[in-house]
């Protein structure tokens, strides 16, 4: 692979990073001392990499991210199994943020991809397994750690320290304690912490996202049908089909009815 400066008009690149003639940047992208993008990289419109991050070739970022000093995004997959010349991708959306040393891993599927919405923050250290897929406006704080295969939804709050076992599903709003070792599905709201333990539900985070008092209630309702009641799972479901549900209130019973691979996280 042949490293060069690059610098087309409207980019700002340091004279000491290299990027790949074969790299494609959007406009007013700004690249750091040091940093390297290569071939087949994508950079959308005022992308920021800083010093020492590396984008490889096959990552594919939207517009407004910014990609902190010494994150690698792109990477190949921590998979023994895994051919490095099988092609995949990270496919990332608009406005998300990467601090220093965050490594978002590509698929290890072939032509698959590891794939992260909108206005997600990554903090420090943070790390994405290969084939997850992160949807819109979640915050891993440092050093949360994500096992292959995770589904996570929107709006959670992951707290630092926190690891996730591969094929595990989080669901959105949920929020996961520092130093928290989950190896459960998360379903949403859900407050966890502890070694897959549910504390109740995320109310802070409800009010926050502007769920009224007539849906908070409605959703507690809905975790005292599948936690609190005394029913196995399957009769807990059939019991919520008796009754009317808020949107989010079916979303939360909803994520008990899709087959796990980890089962579910309990109180």
């Amino acid at each position: 692979m042949s490293l060069v400066p690059l610098l087309p008009p409207l980019l700002k690149i340091h004279s000491n990073a290299f990027v790949d003639s074969a790299a494609e940047l959007g406009e007013n992208v700004e690249i750091g001392c040091f940093a390297v993008v290569e071939a087949g990289a994508k950079l959308g419109d005022r992308c920021i990499v800083h010093g020492h991050a590396q984008v490889l070739g096959s990552s594919v970022i939207g517009d407004d991210c910014e990609i902190g000093h010494g994150s690698v995004i792109g990477g190949a997959p921590q998979d023994l199994q895994f051919d490095p010349q099988t092609p995949s991708r990270v496919e990332i959306g608009d406005r998300n943020r990467f601090r220093e040393n965050v490594t978002i891993h590509r698929s290890s599927v072939e032509d698959g991809a590891t794939r992260i919405g909108h206005d997600n923050f990554f903090m420090s250290g943070s790390h994405v397994g290969h084939d997850c897929i992160v949807g819109d406006r979640n915050i891993l704080a440092n050093n949360c750690l994500l096992g292959g295969h995770i589904l996570l939804g929107d709006n959670a709050f992951l707290g630092g320290g926190s690891a996730f076992h591969q094929f595990v599903r989080i669901g959105s709003y949920a929020m996961v304690r520092g130093l928290a070792g989950i190896s459960q599905d998360v379903p949403p709201y859900a407050l966890v912490s502890g070694t897959n333990e549910i504390h109740g539900l995320n109310v802070v985070g409800m009010r926050r996202a502007g769920l009224s008092p007539a849906t908070r209630k409605n959703v507690k309702a809905a975790y005292h049908k599948m936690f609190l009641a005394g029913m196995n799972l399957q009769a807990a479901l059939d019991s919520t089909d008796l009754d009317d549900w808020d949107e989010e209130a079916k979303e939360f019973i909803d994520f008990f009815r899709v087959t796990t691979k980890r089962g579910i996280c309990h109180p």
